[in-house]
């Protein structure tokens, strides 16, 4: 049983009440121990049935579903913190930004937690920044592997294998050359295709950013709640995908 949901039902003003009482008369009662087995056992009572309420239930679930998004902004904060100086200058700043208006979204949605579609909001929202969080630390992480790869010095050994080639006659020394031109210009292919990729990845990381913004803008606009929460979810699902792609891709030997 949960621990949070008693110690909320016996604190309710009815129980205090209830449990001052009962130690009142056991103090005039001198300590009367058969008294306090009695009414500790109707204290009890009460807050068993107090936890069956369905009113206290229902603020007790809007409590906790607005301690949760509390305590899981305050684990997105701890995130971006890891994070910000392991990125480069330029997205250190983006990074930045997209903090800046995590907290003003978070600082209007405190303004009116008790909507429950702002909560909605509010929780995914948080839930994309920290999916971005992790998708733009793993994208510099794995620009900066690509970047520090010197394709021209590929290509010139490609080039000076062929023309070798030409001038060998030996077929098993051909057939070797041959096999190290083949593993370069793979390894070329692969290194241009995860280039485009991580443009893909780029484009995407604006767009999250144009997502966040438009969020921000939905809790702010107290007219404007009308955002379906699948749109958010689509987005968070994408950018989850696309961080453990490259995680993935992070974690194997750099080339």
């Amino acid at each position: 049983m949960n621990f949070k949901i008693i110690l909320k039902a016996a604190l309710k003003s009815k129980n205090l009440a209830l449990f001052a009482m009962i130690a009142g008369i056991f103090i005039i009662t001198r300590y009367s121990l058969p008294f306090l087995f009695i009414g500790m056992a109707g204290y009890v009572y009460f807050i068993m049935q107090t936890m069956k309420d369905e009113k206290f239930l229902k603020e007790f679930d809007k409590e906790q579903q607005i301690e949760g998004i509390h305590n899981l902004n305050e684990k997105c904060n701890g995130l971006y913190l890891s994070i910000l100086r392991k990125l480069p200058p330029g997205m250190r700043e983006r990074a930045r930004n997209i903090y800046n208006e995590k907290e003003v979204l978070v600082s209007y949605f405190s303004r009116d937690d008790s909507n429950p579609l702002r909560q909605k909001i509010a929780q995914h929202a948080i839930n994309l920044v920290m999916a971005y969080y992790r998708l733009v630390y793993h994208f510099a992480l794995r620009s900066k592997q690509l970047n520090s790869i010197n394709v021209n010095k590929i290509l010139t050994r490609i080039n000076n294998n062929k023309k070798k080639i030409e001038l060998l006659s030996n077929s098993a020394a051909i057939l070797n050359v041959q096999k190290a031109v083949e593993l370069d210009e793979k390894l070329v292919e692969r290194i241009e295709k995860e280039k485009s990729d991580l443009e893909m990845i780029s484009s995407r990381l604006d767009y999250i950013e144009s997502a966040i913004l438009m969020f921000k803008h939905q809790i702010i606009s107290n007219n404007d709640l009308d955002l379906d929460i699948k749109d958010i979810d689509t987005v968070v699902n994408e950018a989850i995908a696309l961080d453990n792609v490259l995680s993935n891709k992070n974690k194997k030997l750099v080339l």
